[in-house]
């Protein structure tokens, strides 16, 4: 199933987390936790509490005003628990891979190499900096000691092991466009 189809999960599992939450509050944590391999836009999580809220998964447990404006703040039942708990023990679909990076070098030829390169170079940067930002989190989640922090660990080290390979392989790639050859094969 497609990432939409799994959104109401991330929803559901943030709820059950916070306890509490509105969806304002709800993006702005997964900003800081699993936007890193999991990304919700407002324009997502919005109309998903609607849909959450009708089939009775979550409900408004108050209303609180922020900057004159209404806030409407949720909290999973337990029918929506129960809803999490089974997605949680079925088995994960399989990774639906979809990388610009990758479809611009796989139709590489029809541009000079140097352009190739760029396109790598620029991933690097982008690579170092994600890099460095999950080394901080990681160093940050070593000091706690919330049941939660093992899980957060786990799947912050997945994220460091992918950037050190990625940057591994785009070192590789580099190489072998300035010397037009395939190497590591």
């Amino acid at each position: 199933m497609a990432k939409k189809g799994k959104s109401q999960f991330a929803i559901l599992g943030m709820l059950a987390l916070l306890k509490k939450s509105t969806g304002y509050d709800l993006k702005k944590h997964m900003e800081s936790s699993t936007q890193y391999f999991w990304k919700e836009t407002f324009s997502s999580i919005y109309p998903m509490l609607e849909k959450l809220e009708k089939q009775k998964l979550i409900m408004k447990v108050d209303e609180a005003s922020r900057n004159d404006r209404k806030c409407n703040t949720y909290t999973i039942t337990s029918k929506g628990r129960a809803v999490l708990e089974r997605w949680l023990m079925q088995p994960a679909e399989p990774l639906q891979l979809r990388n610009e990076l990758l479809l611009k070098l796989f139709f590489g030829s029809m541009n000079p190499a140097k352009m190739s390169i760029k396109h790598l170079e620029n991933y690097q940067k982008e690579l170092d900096t994600k890099l460095s930002t999950y080394q901080k989190i990681k160093n940050e989640l070593s000091a706690s000691n919330s049941p939660e922090s093992l899980y957060y660990l786990i799947t912050i080290d997945h994220g460091i092991k992918q950037v050190l390979t990625s940057q591994e392989w785009c070192n590789s790639a580099i190489h072998a466009l300035k010397n037009k050859q395939i190497t590591g094969v």
